[in-house]
């Protein structure tokens, strides 16, 4: 899973790449094109036109995460946006276990 924005201050694109398993949620990279405001500064190489952070800091199995439009926010799995809030609101990701059945019709 990616959580791509533009940063409130910088206005410049990131992504934080977080890695979701049955044992919960994990950040393993950041990536960045700016400096200032809250943007790390300890860069660890390159990644095309972004700096990027290895982290690897677990979450937990859950992640409340406040969006506002003017960010540009957007949720992308599998290299496909599943949600772009359209409002100023707080979006909750949870880890939990789903159902056999579910898994294979694709609600999972």
């Amino acid at each position: 899973m990616r959580i791509e924005y533009n940063h409130s201050v910088e206005h410049s694109e990131v992504i934080e790449v977080i890695e979701v398993n049955s044992s919960g949620m994990f950040v393993r990279k950041m990536l960045w094109k700016d400096f200032g405001a809250g943007l790390p500064e300890d860069i660890q190489g390159r990644e095309g036109d972004y700096y990027y952070k290895i982290i690897d800091q677990p979450l937990g199995k859950s992640l409340d995460y406040w969006f506002i439009p003017f960010n540009r926010p957007k949720i992308v799995i599998n290299n496909r946006t599943v949600i772009r809030p359209p409002t100023p609101g707080l979006v909750k990701f949870r880890v939990e276990k789903c159902p056999l059945i579910l898994v294979l019709v694709g609600r999972c």
